[in-house]
């Protein structure tokens, strides 16, 4: 087989295993949550800071952007809510509009994190920091897109494509600060976050081009139809999440910045495990897998425990159990730990 084809199909079968073993497809529903409860505000806080700016074309421009992204039903209650709420925004108001509209950021970091398992500290002030960076960007692609379907008007198949074609690069332009900020790795560069949004813009554009094609075929909704169109919404939040999550993933998986596997990264990134650390050669790891299981067997029964790091020795009772986990992988590509587990029950002497 062609070595370049070999190393797509090890890197493909990384990206699954990670997306299995993040368990992706429950983050995804979560994802969806934080952004069902949080649109309403954030809509409303850009349309609020619209209205202040006396731009009354763009704000117009948001709405018909939402009309189109929505199915009838669900677009005439949201839109509804929208116009009767957008005129009343207090300063109390509008705080509690970033609270709600930060909802959304938030999840996404700590998802961002989680499939990242980043060791910085990812703190509520982080999150609330990290959400703040990324909402005034998407805010911003919001205003600009509203803005372009204002003044812009694509006809044709050729112009269908060329508006395909921009949406594509207003999603890239607006998902690349939480690609690269959302993740908390030390060292990242800009380019790591590349392929992800690459992804995820093709991704969601796809997604959204065929949930347009299901309105346009659908036709008008009557008023009974709200729930269901919410349903259907809900639906698109949650396959426009995953999406999002398969291009974190992916770029975790090129850089080799995710524990769960252990690839020669393709952009940036770790170094391989198996490269060693500093003074450190590879590990056999099936040499390494005997030992932890002879370990198993021998520690139980033993008069005295000796451990020696580094020269300096301790001795130990034998411990009242030992946990060993050191199944090998059946992908090759994946690095699965060795663990070995002493556990001792302590007498404080009460």
């Amino acid at each position: 087989m062609d070595r370049r084809v070999s190393r797509a199909l090890t890197v493909g079968r990384a990206v699954v295993h990670e997306l299995h073993t993040e368990r992706v497809t429950f983050m995804a529903g979560s994802i969806a949550y934080h952004a069902f409860v949080s649109i309403l505000p954030l809509l409303l806080l850009v349309l609020a800071a619209v209205s202040a700016a006396g731009r009354s074309d763009i704000e117009q421009g948001i709405i018909e952007l939402t009309r189109a992204a929505l199915t009838p039903g669900a677009a005439d209650a949201l839109v509804g809510e929208l116009q009767s709420a957008s005129t009343g925004a207090s300063l109390i108001g509008i705080a509690v509009l970033v609270w709600g509209t930060l909802r959304i950021f938030r999840g996404l970091d700590t998802a961002f994190s989680d499939i990242y398992e980043s060791s910085a500290e990812n703190t509520l002030v982080d999150q609330f920091v990290d959400g703040a960076v990324v909402f005034v960007c998407v805010a911003a692609v919001i205003v600009v897109a509203a803005t372009l379907n204002r003044a812009v008007q694509f006809d044709g198949p050729a112009g269908w494509l060329v508006g395909r074609l921009v949406q594509i690069l207003a999603l890239a332009l607006a998902l690349l600060p939480m690609y690269y900020v959302f993740p908390d790795e030390p060292e990242m560069l800009v380019r790591e976050a590349v392929p992800g949004v690459a992804v995820a813009a093709v991704g969601l554009t796809v997604f959204e081009t065929v949930f347009r094609f299901y309105v346009q075929f659908r036709g008008e909704a009557s008023s009974g139809d709200v729930l269901a169109g919410l349903l259907v919404f809900l639906t698109w939040l949650y396959f426009s999440g995953l999406v999002v999550l398969v291009g974190v993933a992916v770029n975790a998986v090129l850089g080799n910045r995710s524990r769960d596997v252990d690839i020669r990264p393709v952009v940036g990134g770790q170094p391989r495990d198996s490269e060693g650390a500093a003074g450190r050669g590879p590990v056999d790891g099936a040499a390494l897998r005997t030992t932890v299981r002879d370990l198993q067997r021998d520690l139980p029964n033993a008069e005295r425990v000796t451990l020696t790091v580094d020269g300096e020795t301790v001795d130990l009772p034998p411990p009242d159990s030992v946990e060993v986990d050191a199944e090998e992988s059946r992908l090759p590509f994946v690095s699965d730990p060795v663990t070995l587990e002493l556990r001792w029950s302590a007498d404080d002497g009460e």
